[in-house]
């Protein structure tokens, strides 16, 4: 949910999971709910759009104030999140527990990890997939044990390579009646600014050991899950999203006392991220109503940007960006020639066997027009 657009019922679904952590918002959730007597079904749609039924049931049942219909259509919702999880965990323990045996590290990230370390309840916590952070080197061993395991990339590479170099993740599927995916990423954000930016040895030296789905595993320690988080919202997101909110929300309160600001702001002059980490933790402040020391977005906010930063951050944040201007941001964020280089050849000029496939090319002599096809598709948005 982007806040400064937001409608009546989103704004109450807002103060109601506030209210979770925010004692002072427990008082607007009861007045508030006056008004929306004949339309608890408004709040119940931004609870399945948002992807948040399961957080409000644990919000709003125990203040007693929603019709029982509502709770119990809540309550229904987060045991439906509930049982969906636990077969994702089923499944990736078994991902887990074959990768550990071949020596092949990885960090949890996002839901799997939130649901565990933080919400420390599998019904809370929608996952859609589960993500994984591994080392680039180990992509291609990675890549072959998930293949054993009934897994099938879902990405088809321009050239070979082309994924490992120019992307952040690799997505994979196993279809099925409790199908699963698993998105392996061996960067964190997929600006190719930010992958150039960010040495990611900080992430994996700072993880710390956690059981999930009863294996041994590792996940982001609370500074660089801050960051992720902060980063993911404002740079994949644009900002939009209750949940995403929501898990930095949580993030803050389960380690209030944890956090190592200094280390926080260290890293996010290090790696370019003053602009999403401020933009984030202001609205954090502002809209949640979460203490954060004064010190620290008095810091954010002087904190100096480079003019690269300050365009990337505005690109992304922009709606419908088509495929061209994506392309060509990309490029212009890159700071190495020779990369620039490998990336427009492998845009500009796949190779054959993808062009074949992705364009459902019937007969070869038409291979070289669709090279064109392709650019001009891309300007068009399409």
């Amino acid at each position: 949910m982007d806040h400064s657009s937001a409608t009546a019922s989103d704004a109450f679904v807002l103060t109601c999971l506030r209210a979770w952590h925010d004692p002072d918002a427990v008082e607007r959730v009861r007045a508030g709910a006056a008004h929306f007597e004949s339309s608890w079904d408004s709040v119940r749609a931004v609870g399945r759009a948002e992807r948040v039924g399961g957080l409000l049931h644990r919000a709003l049942a125990p203040l007693a104030i929603a019709p029982p219909a509502v709770v119990d259509a809540l309550r229904q919702s987060r045991r439906t999140i509930g049982v969906r999880n636990l077969r994702l965990m089923h499944k990736l323990a078994v991902c887990l527990q074959t990768l550990a045996e071949a020596g092949l590290p990885v960090v949890v990230l996002k839901g799997a990890a939130l649901a565990q370390a933080v919400y420390r309840d599998v019904s809370l916590r929608p996952m859609v997939d589960v993500d994984l952070l591994v080392r680039r080197a180990d992509l291609a061993a990675i890549t072959a044990i998930l293949v054993e395991l009934g897994y099938s990339a879902d990405r088809v590479e321009t050239h070979p390579g082309a994924v490992a170099e120019h992307e952040n993740e690799l997505p994979f599927c196993k279809p099925g009646d409790s199908a699963i995916a698993i998105d392996v990423h061996w960067t964190l954000f997929d600006s190719p600014y930010y992958q150039d930016r960010i040495a990611m040895d900080w992430f994996w030296d700072t993880a710390q050991p956690m059981a999930i789905a009863d294996v041994a595993t590792r996940v982001l320690g609370p500074e660089a899950l801050l960051i992720h988080l902060c980063g993911h919202l404002a740079l994949h997101h644009g900002t939009n999203g209750l949940l995403w909110w929501h898990d930095i929300v949580e993030v803050l309160s389960t380690y209030r006392d944890e956090l190592d600001w200094n280390e926080v702001l260290a890293r996010t002059q290090m790696y370019g991220l003053a602009l999403p980490m401020g933009a984030v933790l202001d609205g954090v402040v502002e809209n949640w109503g979460v203490a954060i020391p004064l010190h620290v977005l008095s810091a954010l906010r002087a904190m100096p940007h480079s003019r690269a930063e300050e365009r990337v951050f505005d690109w992304l944040r922009q709606p419908d960006r088509s495929a061209g201007s994506r392309f060509l941001a990309d490029l212009r964020s890159m700071t190495d020639w020779g990369r620039r280089l490998r990336f427009a050849g492998i845009h500009l000029f796949p190779s054959a066997s993808y062009m074949r496939q992705r364009y459902r090319i019937r007969h070869p002599l038409l291979l070289p027009f669709y090279y064109p096809y392709r650019w001009l598709r891309g300007l068009r948005g399409s």
